[in-house]
């Protein structure tokens, strides 16, 4: 894993993202002088990704930024969004094929071709902050058997695509006691259906672009959908009157990985920038993500949005609920000869360690 040692790796996390953020700051500020800190060959590498540019894809623009910055432009990430090099779910394929040199990989999109990688995007999970997900997925992609996972796809692990924790949005009676989930019908899919279930909801799987309707026609009375950024981008906010504050209930882990043929093929002064950019990228990725969620939760407050807090007896019912599913997947992995327990019982001991700070 190439985030395996930076400068920021020996702070706590405020202290590391303090450092990033001003570091990042410093390089991406209008008028910052053009000179190749780091020479070498003119090289650019084609990044498959998919949609718009986005939160979840401000990770990899600051990388890029970075290593334009600091080659004087030698070192080129071509960010080809919509999907033309390729289809989300077959990026992993086109690393194997060296069809392009990078791309974002989510292992949810294939998890029979990633069962390892999976073991991230487990629901609930806990990982409260960006800070506590790059650490711990960090750690846990240097592992062995992680490791040997993305070999087989002929790729190398640069950075995680980070993605904000999920909350529950919907209109109607807010369900501030664990009895008045009985019966609302939630959109979810994976590990957060089995999390409403426990709640008493019953969950439903649809489409994004037929969300909005189905929740304005009363069809659905809640998404659960990643905070803030993606209630807003589909306007649901606009419907709703409650939202669940700071309830994490996970999120997906997806990769920025590169064409290991590419990578190997870097000249070493770019490979160590590749490493030296990560904690800034991932601090412009931040610090997008709260500037994004300042604004909305400013709407928020205006529409009057109800929050719901999480009561013991909701966080109880939840872990229950989440506990058959991590055995679920430790079984599943196991099975298929990675060691299941090891890989899941270091992501816990890592977010223990990210939110102490250590």
């Amino acid at each position: 894993m190439i985030i395996k040692k930076t400068p920021a790796a020996s702070l706590g996390l405020a202290a590391a993202v303090a450092a990033t953020l001003t570091a990042s700051a410093a390089i991406f500020a209008p008028g910052a002088a053009a000179a190749a800190e780091v020479e070498g060959p003119k090289v650019k590498w084609l990044v498959s990704l998919w949609g718009a540019r986005r939160g979840f894809t401000e990770g990899v623009e600051g990388l890029k930024d970075y290593l334009a910055e600091k080659t004087d432009g030698n070192f080129e990430l071509s960010l080809e969004y919509g999907g033309v090099l390729s289809d989300p779910k077959e990026n992993i394929d086109g690393l194997q094929l060296g069809a392009f040199e990078a791309a974002t990989v989510c292992p949810f999109y294939h998890p029979d071709k990633t069962p390892a990688s999976m073991g991230l995007s487990q629901a609930f999970l806990p990982l409260p902050s960006f800070e506590a997900q790059y650490r711990v997925y960090a750690e846990y992609l240097k592992h062995p058997a992680v490791h040997e996972e993305w070999d087989k796809w002929s790729a190398t692990p640069i950075m995680s695509a980070l993605m904000p924790n999920y909350e529950v949005m919907g209109r109607g009676e807010a369900p501030m006691s664990l009895a008045d989930w009985e019966g609302k019908r939630i959109n979810a899919s994976g590990g957060h259906a089995a999390l409403m279930e426990a709640l008493g909801a019953v969950p439903s799987t649809m489409p994004a672009p037929d969300l909005y309707n189905s929740l304005e026609r009363g069809v659905i009375d809640g998404i659960a959908y990643p905070y803030t950024y993606a209630f807003v981008s589909y306007r649901f906010h606009e419907l709703s009157g409650w939202v669940t504050d700071a309830w994490n209930l996970g999120t997906i882990q997806c990769t920025v990985a590169a064409n290991t043929d590419a990578y190997n093929a870097l000249p070493d002064q770019y490979k160590a920038l590749l490493e030296e950019a990560v904690p800034a990228a991932y601090a412009h990725q931040i610090a997008a993500y709260e500037e994004i969620d300042a604004a909305n939760e400013k709407e928020f407050e205006a529409l009057g949005l109800e929050r719901i807090a999480m009561t013991d007896d909701i966080k109880a019912a939840l872990e229950a609920a989440v506990k058959p599913s991590w055995q679920s997947w430790i079984d599943d992995v196991t099975s298929k000869g990675f060691p299941g327990q090891e890989l899941f019982d270091l992501i816990m001991s890592e977010a223990e360690k990210a939110q102490a700070g250590q």
